[in-house]
């Protein structure tokens, strides 16, 4: 079957108004009824044009079982989106997250606990589990890496059946390959070459493109090969607080002139960010039918990404190198303990560059064997393997651009030395007036020393250090699935169905830090005086002396009198670098936070371009020092997994009959090993002259052995009341696996130095638990759906999910052995929860008129409870879970010109606690995502048959995304919007024109 419209391309622009941006060019579309539409073929039919693939979309729902939403590629030519996650965001009751411009992670009914397969089979992308920027900010599960382009469609799966993979608490996430026995006869060969701007970003025009070839034997073999590349640099303003947890609100600096307590983080990070990305992307499937009734069909799926992401950052001190507020300057507080504005006094300046190079590569293989010979069994038999790798390291630098002092020469010190700034010229404070922004964008202005973060003279390069994540992942799997239409049912409308699998997931996380070893600058190794220090370092810094002044006077080797590293130390690492001396280590800033008034716009820092490869950059700094990777085996961590699975599923109904059943169960058996790594002492040895400078050495690995068992009842009812309305029913049992950073992490501490006594003193820290149950869940859901004319829709689904083990996050002071000897630090763990909720409706509707216009739109509402809760709230909402989601897009056909605005929104929503301690009070707040919005538009013409003009654009009006801490003037974190503009041609030859 083939249904035909006037070809075209929509792309983007808003002018619309004369303009339309950036939507996929893929159709929604839903798979043949109460099939799980493993094969991720086009299907058979054939979309031309984007109104006439919304028809087809509607057929196939109004044909399906499940309770799903669906896109596929509308034609070979025309391919979508910068990632898969963007193509799914319009999907009703779907949401993304977005990071730098990029759509992530996907929400199903705002739940991110979800699964992602290729070809209902687990898929691996890479970004399982990685860091990101300076604040060294936790992700999983991104999207980002997989090229749109590569697939002929994906399934949303919102309630399940017995067959379907678990996995997903939201829903499930099939992506599908295309299926190259359904080309036409003989070649078809289709792509788009396009160029890329992002708003703010340099560099100017980027390539992208893709291009797919096939062949098609006469339905006897085929083959599809496909290869997409795109490469974009984006410019971003990051505003975090969250990058040090030394938070204050009684115990501050100010408190005995200050009498009204407030809200002062550690530092506001106000960070330029500069991202490149690079991907590059290919796929290749065959089918050949060997007989009548046997298929054999294999694909390869392969992704590379590089992203090399270089941010400055200048710190603005409100706590621990704050003295606080100026009390002869006006300041206002308001009733909650946020401070609206005033003028704060800063003991330090700096700035940090930072460059992180990563490097990310994914492979999926699969291969199947498929049984169908028209009689009343069928079968298949498959094994699919998947391997990604992630590969990351990143440089740091501090400048100081206030007075920073190293050990110099002083004949009055009886060692010699003595601490005196390296930058005498810099001031040794300043002050800078800070308004809130009304909770969204702050601003943070110099009130002394205008040309503080331009005057060459005061810069000193004051710190550096590297460290680097490395992720290998690994999966496989081999099941059988068959199907049975038994005779001895007289009605004839029964398929049986039951499969068995067996899967194989292993994470292997490992994170390290570049030392340097220390002893040719004659630094002793504490292990051979009975001390748990070794000559190694991790920060090079040039305050910090010989560890061995720690050492009983006397001792063979320490440095002449010296008692005091932060004092009368010999230097360790020289030479010293000042702007002035070094200023080809320079770099200008010309343009720096122009979202917000932030520092005048101009900061001279460590030029980020000489730090793309980490290890070389240090070396070259310290050429006499060897540097090598240790892993820290606090934050490392392994996770292996195997389950054993099977379902029994009956099918009841045929086409015609007005209803059809879908009921059946799934059994999981699953044996999960955590193996973390602790310290064998409680005073461990490190590699390292302190716990904040090295890595801890004596470790012993520890596996965390467990097994459990779900079972997964799944029913599916879809009724018939007329020719034109349908009611659906669908219950099920659910589960997720566990977050693998909380299941796995180690103990991480981060440390700050305290200016007063020069000691580093604990300040806040997190840490995994192995013994996290799954997420479990109960869900129902019940829709009505009433079609009308050739492409009307209005549809209502209303959804309960009550969440029995839901994972939460603990905040309490735990004893850390630190520099200072130890104190109570505020310590994150996830913990089993108490049991949670999810409930709310879906509205739909579409409808195309016959002059050529159309809509699509949808409505979400979710409300949900968890047992999470802080200081001021308890049974917050599930993280990520938005109240009140909205999807719109209209679109006009007509003569080949298409065009498309698309329209999502979704309001705030709770991100997660956020705790720190207060002197002897530890406080928890609630993190909170702003609402956002994002216009998008496209607009094409098509010149031939094979000919196809396209302008596309992203975030048309460049919406902004931040968060809030606890009030909603409390500013917590910012990131800048950008556009994406991309125009270009698309193509198709073959395929039987």
């Amino acid at each position: 079957m083939s249904v035909k419209s006037k070809p075209g391309f929509y792309l983007g622009s808003v002018a619309a108004i004369a303009l339309a941006t950036a939507m996929p060019a893929m159709a929604q579309q839903a798979p043949a009824p109460s099939a799980p539409a493993a094969e991720g073929t086009l299907e058979e039919i054939i979309v031309t044009g984007f109104r006439a693939s919304l028809a087809n979309a509607l057929q196939t729902k109004r044909n399906s079982n499940e309770i799903i939403e669906s896109i596929t590629a509308e034609d070979m030519g025309k391919f979508p989106d910068q990632n898969i996650a963007e193509s799914l965001q319009r999907l009703s009751g779907v949401q993304i997250d977005r990071d730098n411009g990029q759509g992530t992670k996907v929400r199903i009914r705002g739940l991110d606990q979800n699964v992602t397969l290729l070809n209902d089979e687990i898929f691996l992308t890479g970004l399982e589990i990685f860091t990101l920027g300076e604040g060294q900010t936790r992700n999983n599960d991104s999207l980002e890496g997989v090229p749109s382009e590569l697939l002929g469609g994906v399934d949303v799966y919102k309630s399940p059946n017995a067959k379907l993979l678990e996995g997903g608490l939201g829903g499930t996430v099939n992506l599908k390959t295309r299926n190259p026995l359904v080309l036409d006869p003989g070649y078809t060969i289709a792509g788009n070459v396009r160029g890329a701007k992002s708003s703010g970003a340099d560099g100017g025009w980027k390539p992208l493109g893709a291009v797919a070839l096939g062949y098609n034997w006469d339905d006897k073999a085929a083959f599809i090969a496909t290869l997409s590349y795109d490469k974009q640099n984006s410019q971003t303003d990051v505003l975090g607080g969250q990058n040090r947890g030394n938070w204050r609100f009684a115990d501050r600096g100010d408190k005995a002139t200050v009498t009204k307590n407030y809200y002062a983080p550690e530092y506001r990070y106000a960070t330029d960010r500069e991202q490149t990305r690079e991907r590059i992307g290919g796929s290749l499937a065959g089918a050949v039918q060997l007989s009548d009734a046997v298929e054999v069909s294999g694909e390869w799926f392969h992704s590379e990404l590089d992203i090399l992401t270089s941010e400055a950052s200048v710190k603005f001190p409100f706590a621990i190198e704050s003295p606080g507020l100026d009390t002869t300057k006006p300041y206002t507080i308001d009733e909650n303990g946020v401070l609206i504005n005033g003028t704060l006094i800063a003991n330090s300046a700096e700035a940090i560059s930072y460059v992180q190079n990563s490097k990310i590569d994914s492979d999926n293989f699969g291969l199947k064997l498929k049984y169908d010979d028209g009689g009343n069994f069928r079968g298949s038999l498959r094994g699919a393997y998947a391997k990604a790798d992630l590969f990351s390291d990143s440089a740091n630098n501090d400048v100081r651009y206030t007075q920073y002092s190293v050990p110099t020469a002083d004949p009055t010190s009886p060692t010699g030395f003595s601490h005196k700034p390296a930058n005498p010229a810099a001031p040794a404070n300043y002050r800078f007036n800070y308004s809130n922004g009304n909770g969204t964008l702050p601003s943070m202005t110099l009130a002394t020393t205008p040309d503080l973060y331009t005057n060459p003279a005061y810069g000193y390069f004051k710190s550096h250090w590297v460290f680097g994540d490395r992720a290998d992942l690994e999966n496989y799997s081999v099941r059988a699935d068959g199907e049975y239409d038994p005779e001895f049912i007289p009605a004839g409308n029964v398929t049986l169905s039951t499969g068995y699998r067996y899967a194989s997931r292993d994470v292997d996380y490992q994170r390290g830090r570049y030392l340097a070893n220390l002893s040719g600058r004659g630094e002793l190794d504490g292990t051979k005086f009975g001390q748990k220090w070794t000559p190694y370092g991790y920060f090079m810094d040039g305050a910090i002396g010989f560890k061995s002044c720690e050492l009983p006077a006397g001792t063979p080797g320490i440095p002449n009198r010296c008692n005091n590293r932060f004092g009368n130390s010999a230097p360790v690492l020289t030479p010293f670098q000042t702007f002035t001396g070094s200023s080809g280590r320079v770099e200008t800033i010309n343009n720096f936070f122009s979202s917000g008034n932030m520092v005048g716009g101009k900061i001279l820092v460590q030029d980020r371009s000489q730090m793309k490869n980490g290890a070389e950059w240090i070396q070259s700094l310290y050429p006499t020092l060897p540097f090598a990777f240790y892993e820290e085996p606090l934050e490392s961590f392994r996770v292996k997994e195997s389950t054993h699975s099977g379902y029994l599923m009956a099918d009841i109904g045929d086409p015609g009959e007005g209803y059809h059943i879908n009921v059946g169960a799934r059994l999981i058996h699953t044996n999960l090993t955590v193996y973390q790594n602790r310290a064998t002492d409680p005073d461990p040895v490190y590699l390292g002259t302190d716990s904040w400078n090295g890595v801890l050495r004596d470790s012993e690995t520890i596996a965390n052995e467990r097994s459990y068992t779900d079972i997964l009842p799944s029913l599916n009812m879809v009724f018939d009341l007329d020719e034109g309305q349908k009611v659906r029913f669908a219950a099920s049992r659910v589960v997720a696996r566990q977050n693998l950073f909380d299941l796995g992490r180690g103990f991480r501490v981060d440390f700050t130095r305290n200016p007063t006594t020069n000691l580093f003193e604990a300040t806040n820290g997190s840490a995994g638990n192995p013994d996290l149950d799954p997420f479990r869940a109960s869900q129902f859901d019940l829709g009505y759906e009433y079609y009308f004319g050739s492409q009307g829709l209005v549809s209502a689904v209303g959804f309960w999910k009550e969440v029995d083990s839901f994972i939460g996050s603990e905040t309490k002071p735990e004893f850390v052995m630190d520099q200072a000897g130890g104190r109570n630090t505020p310590i994150a763990r996830p913990v089993n929860g108490e049991g949670g909720r999810i409930k709310g409706f879906e509205l739909a509707a579409q409808y195309a008129f016959d002059f050529g216009a159309g809509f699509n739109v949808n409505y979400t509402f979710s409300d949900s409870k968890s047992p999470i809760l802080n200081d001021f709230d308890k049974g917050l909402p599930i993280p990520g879970v938005a109240k009140h989601a909205f999807n719109g897009q209209v679109y006009y056909e007509y003569e080949g010109l298409e065009a498309r605005v698309s329209y999502t929104w979704r309001n705030k929503s709770f991100a997660g606690n956020f705790g720190f301690s207060d002197g002897a009070t530890t406080r928890t707040l609630g993190i909170w995502n702003r609402s956002y919005g994002q216009l998008d538009a496209q607009i094409g013409y098509q010149v031939t048959d094979q000919i196809g003009l396209t302008l596309e654009a992203i975030n048309l009006t460049k919406e902004d995304q931040s968060q809030y801490l606890q009030f909603g003037n409390l500013p917590f974190t910012y990131s800048s919007g950008s556009q994406r503009i991309m125009a270009g041609v698309r193509f198709k030859l073959g395929g039987g024109e």
